[in-house]
Formats: C-alpha cells, sequence, structure tokens
C-alpha cells in the first residue's frame, strides 16, 4: 500500500458522471461525500447507485446541510461584489446581482446590528452592515470577490441559523440512511446532545452508519472533548471554522483537533480549500501543496477535496494530485522518522473490554515496531479494533478482518485500513489458517501481527496478539 492517509472527494455537477466516478476511483478516491447542500435527492439516488455498481465497497459520506444561512440564486449564477460597494441581503424574493441578494433567513434584520462583519462563500468576501430595515441589511463591501448561488453567510460569534438539526436535515438523513450510507457528517455542531438527537434517529433506522462531527463553530470548540467522545468521528470543516476564529488560529486549532480524535481513537478529516486553485487550475499552489502534506503529517485519517472535484475543471487531476502529496509526505515522514509514534498517545478511554482491546491493540503494534512487521491484521466485528491500531500509524496496513458488510465499507475513512471480509468462523484453530489464506489472496505477505478474540464468538473481547509468516 502506497498511501495510507484516505481521499474523501465530494461528488457533484462536474464529476457525477459514471465515466468521471470511475476515474475518480481509479485516481484514489476512498470515500464518496453527498452534500446535501447542494443537488436534489433524486440526483443523490442516482448517484448513490452509480457508485454502488462501480465499488461495492466504496465508504459513502452522507453530509447534511445544516442550519447554514445561504443566499439565493444569482442572475447567471454569479455576481461580482465590488470593494467599497452597496450590497444588500434582504429576506425579500429577489434574484441576486451585484447589488443585493436574497437570503432565506426571515430573522436576520433582527439578529444584526450596524458595524457587524458579515462573511460570504467561506469567508472570502466581507460585509459591514450599514443599517438595517424590516425587510433588509444595507452593507458595505469591504473585500469583494465572484459570489455565487447558495453560498454561505457567516456572521462570527453570533448564534444564529436555529437548532443544528433542522427539518430538512431529518428528512435527508432517513433518506440517505435508507439508502444505505455508510457515513453521515452532522454541520454545525455545538455540542455532544447535537450528536445524541442524530444518533436517536440513526439508531431507530437500525442503520449502522458512523456520525461525523463537523467542527466549524466557536462553540464546538469549548465542547471539543465531549463531541469528540460522542461522535464516530470528526471532520475539522475549515470554511467556517476560519470565519468564527480568526485564521491565525486555525492551523493550531487543527492540529489539536487531530491529535485528539487520534488519542481517542476517532477517525479525522481535514477539510476545505486543501487544493482550492486547482478549481480552476491545472496545478495547485505550493502552499496547497504543503496544507495537503501538514495534514498527513499531523495525522489526519483522511483529507477532504470540496469544489476541487464537485465543481471545478479538473476534478480526476485534483484527487490524483491530492493521492501523490499524501503518498509523498508520508514517504518523508518515514525515511525521516517524524512519523506519529504510539508511544506518545494516552489511553484512548476504553473500559472493561474496550480497555483490553486496546491493550492489546498497543501490543500489537509495539510487536510490530520490534520484528519490522508488513502489516497488521485485526479480526474485527465492530471494527474497534482496526480503529484503536491505525491510531498509531505504525507504517504497514491495518487489514480489518470481518464478516461485518457495515465495517467493510467504512474502512474508506480509517487511516492505512484494508478490509477483507472473512466468514464467520466458529473454532479457535481456523483463525490463522483463515487469516493467511485471506491475507495472501489478498497480496499481503511477510511479516504480519494478528490480533483476536478467543475464545471466538465473544465479539468484545480482542485479547490475543501473534506473529504469523505469510
Amino acid at each position: 500500500m502506497k498511501r495510507f492517509a484516505k481521499i474523501v472527494c465530494t461528488i457533484g455537477p462536474a464529476c457525477r458522471d459514471r465515466k468521471t466516478l470511475a476515474a475518480l476511483i481509479e485516481a484514489g478516491m476512498d470515500t464518496a461525500r453527498l452534500n446535501f447542500s447542494h443537488g436534489t435527492r433524486a440526483e443523490h439516488r442516482a448517484v448513490y447507485e452509480t457508485l454502488r455498481r462501480l465499488s461495492p465497497e466504496l465508504t459513502i459520506l452522507q453530509d447534511l446541510a445544516g442550519p447554514k444561512i445561504r443566499v439565493g440564486e444569482m442572475r447567471g449564477g454569479r455576481a461580482r461584489l465590488r470593494d467599497g460597494e452597496i450590497f444588500v441581503l434582504t429576506t425579500r424574493e429577489i434574484e441576486g446581482d451585484e447589488r443585493g441578494a436574497h437570503v432565506a433567513y426571515p430573522r436576520l434584520p433582527r439578529e444584526v446590528d450596524a458595524g457587524d462583519d458579515i462573511y460570504l462563500s467561506d469567508g472570502t468576501i466581507h460585509l459591514v452592515v450599514e443599517s438595517i430595515s424590516r425587510t433588509d441589511v444595507r452593507c458595505r463591501v469591504a473585500d469583494g470577490g465572484i459570489l455565487t448561488s447558495r453560498k454561505g453567510l457567516n456572521i462570527p460569534g453570533a448564534r444564529v441559523g436555529g437548532a443544528s438539526l433542522t427539518e430538512k436535515d431529518r428528512g435527508d438523513l432517513a433518506f440517505g440512511l435508507t439508502l444505505g450510507v455508510d457515513a453521515v457528517a452532522l454541520s454545525f455542531v455545538r455540542s455532544a446532545a447535537d450528536v445524541a438527537r442524530a444518533r436517536k434517529i440513526v439508531d431507530a433506522h437500525g442503520s449502522p452508519a458512523m456520525l461525523i462531527a463537523k467542527i466549524e463553530k466557536r462553540e464546538a470548540l469549548d465542547r471539543i472533548e465531549a463531541i469528540v467522545d460522542a461522535a464516530d468521528g470528526i471532520m475539522v470543516a475549515r470554511g467556517d471554522l476560519g470565519v468564527e476564529i480568526p485564521p491565525e488560529d486555525v492551523p493550531a486549532r487543527q492540529k489539536g483537533i487531530v491529535a485528539l480524535a487520534r488519542e481517542r481513537a476517532k477517525p479525522v478529516i481535514v477539510a476545505t480549500q486543501m487544493l482550492e486553485s486547482m478549481v480552476a487550475s491545472e496545478r495547485p499552489t505550493r502552499a496547497e501543496a504543503s496544507d495537503v502534506a501538514n495534514a498527513v503529517l499531523d495525522g489526519a485519517d483522511a483529507l477532504m477535496l470540496s469544489a476541487e472535484t464537485a465543481t471545478g475543471q479538473f476534478p480526476v487531476k485534483s484527487a490524483s494530485m491530492m493521492a501523490r502529496i499524501a503518498a509523498r509526505a508520508e514517504e518523508y515522514a518515514r525515511a525521516s522518522g517524524v512519523e506519529c509514534r504510539g508511544a506518545a498517545l494516552a489511553p484512548a478511554g476504553g473500559r472493561g473490554a474496550g480497555q483490553l482491546a486496546e491493550m492489546a491493540s498497543a501490543g500489537a503494534v509495539e510487536m510490530a515496531r520490534s520484528m519490522r512487521a508488513h502489516a497488521i491484521a485485526c479480526l474485527t466485528h465492530s471494527g474497534r479494533t482496526a480503529r484503536f491500531v491505525a491510531r498509531h500509524r505504525y507504517p504497514a496496513p491495518v487489514v480489518a478482518l470481518t464478516n461485518n458488510p457495515a465495517v467493510i465499507r467504512q474502512m474508506g475513512l480509517l487511516w492505512g485500513a484494508i478490509a477483507i471480509p472473512v466468514s464467520r468462523l466458529e473454532r479457535t484453530d481456523e483463525i490463522f489458517a483463515a487469516a493467511r489464506e485471506k491475507l495472501r489472496a489478498a497480496g499481503i505477505g511477510g511479516r504480519v501481527v494478528l490480533t483476536a478474540g478467543i475464545p471466538l464468538g465473544e465479539k468484545s473481547q480482542t485479547n490475543t496478539v501473534h506473529l504469523v509468516y505469510i
């Protein structure tokens, strides 16, 4: 395996045809993101079905819109806002242009004051409120730019937009769970309670889907440990987060969130503008390449492309470029010895069987290091042992041997993970022969550290570490 960090590609108009989706998979897409802030359910269903036919084991992530405030449709799809000009945000139904745009949030005029800063399009456009009427917020453009239809609006520090799980989200979530999505990203999470509310819906549908909490609100930073504990994974959503807090604070916050998620054995995605210039250019800037590489060196499980693949001119080249940058960063880490070491990690917080599984996983990694193993294989039903192993970032594949289809389809978000389906084993003496056979068939050989639970059938008990040679 030449690359351990996983790649998430957002699917949109630029790439949702079968040929381009197949090319994205070939280029290195491990997870496909369906962004429910845009598109219709019929469009998302068509993409989902095409992806399942192309790659049944691909991870499919549903990203809910959340209570984000957005501008409406712009005439011709876009308008240029110029520095110093007046721009009106209005609750009236109008078609947007360079003078103003509709905002689908009736309370906006009541929740801002003269002098407030408003940011559009992930903070690339800066407005300052000058006056307010019953329906209109009259602003002066401080920093202009191109505003396209349905772009988001942020007011730093303000609690606007309502509950983190809107009625639209509830309907979309039920739709996605019925389709069979493997993971769900929750937008604008403010507390662990937001995750718990979504969890009730997922459980009611009998779905094994992972819940990924997007960290993009100041309140989430204040409650980050509880949110990480409540969620199955984390996304560092730097677009809105970079508007909520000063841009100079984002890199340090990113590193802290990645470290915490990894400590708790929760997959973590770094997202937004990673290769933004490739929306319109065949090559990224040097700064973007460094950004991707540093996210890899921070220990992120996955890196995400947004507009680069959804609406950009070069979706496949963007995915291929991200894969190459990530692989080269990992090559540098191995050669220089700067890869993340498991010894620096605190316990993930397991108790009882969970604590035993964590200790066995740490033992497996230490054995792999001392024996220079070529892979670490886990016999796992829930995927937990694979997560415990992956958090140590030992530079070799983490092979999840599992009879659980849901776990197989969730490995596209876990660092270094490869899933291999196995039949349910009834006898302990079947473990090693079956593992060897499956690993050999997958092209994995040499020294392999194998973790399992003995006796078989007790899914929560990972308690055994063996070294096998294939």
